[in-house]
């Protein structure tokens, strides 16, 4: 099982773990930041398992108590730090780890081992789609992407299926895992499906190049998200 991750840093190079994350299987980096109120938004909007944060005067240790009063508890919280200065305050703030830059692999893979014991993975494995009282229960792996049309939402399987259900593509947004993203308006796509993006075209192509959808700059956060999964 997969969990989500999200960057807050500082330094240009995050030493050691933008390197481990490129190549890691277990954890999917929904992105990179460091200004104050992009990094707030992204972490309401995805709720990360997992935030790597280097404490900055632009993004202080206090950025932890504007996030609990809207969520109702912390991400797992990993502090990186080039010392220990600020470990005895990370405890008070409920910290779940600290690592020293740069990060060492060995390092990091024990950290998520530690929030693996601390998380047992409950993963959804089905969405139940009503369409004119008929209920279909749909594997969530088995979902290529989802198209809005108008007040109904097609569900587009691996095996050629279509399904439509009769809510908005919004209503599906927070029930599907994190690694489903939103490209358009019109469109979420499974980034396990993704094969290729086009910057120049403002193309998402999906299923070995089969599919091929458009995307918008306004997603263009989760746009990076795929293209750093698809590079590495």
């Amino acid at each position: 099982m997969q969990h989500s991750c999200l960057i807050i840093k500082s330094d240009a190079k995050v030493q050691g773990l933008e390197k481990y994350l490129a190549t890691s299987e277990e954890l999917f980096c929904l992105g990179i930041f460091n200004d104050y109120d992009e990094a707030l938004n992204k972490i309401l909007d995805s709720k990360p398992d997992i935030l790597f944060f280097q404490v900055s005067e632009k993004i202080p240790l206090s950025f932890l108590n504007e996030i609990l009063e809207y969520v109702e508890e912390l991400p797992y919280i990993v502090v990186l730090s080039h010392n220990t200065d600020l470990a005895f305050s990370c405890i008070k703030k409920g910290v779940s780890d600290y690592l020293l830059l740069p990060c060492k692999e060995i390092e990091i893979r024990k950290s998520y081992l530690k929030f693996l014991k601390k998380n047992k993975p409950v993963e959804k494995k089905t969405i139940c789609i009503k369409s004119s009282g008929d209920y279909h229960f749909i594997t969530i792996d088995d979902i290529v992407y989802l198209k809005a049309d108008n007040n109904t939402t097609d569900f587009f399987l691996k095996n050629g299926r279509t399904v439509t259900a009769f809510k908005t593509l919004k209503c599906f947004e927070s029930q599907l895992p994190f690694y489903f993203l939103r490209i358009h308006n019109s469109y979420i796509v499974n980034s396990n499906f993704v094969s290729r993006i086009n910057l120049g075209k403002s193309k998402c192509y999906l299923f070995n190049n089969e599919i091929v959808l458009s995307f918008s700059r306004t997603y263009k956060e989760n746009i990076d998200a795929l293209i750093n999964r698809i590079a590495d």
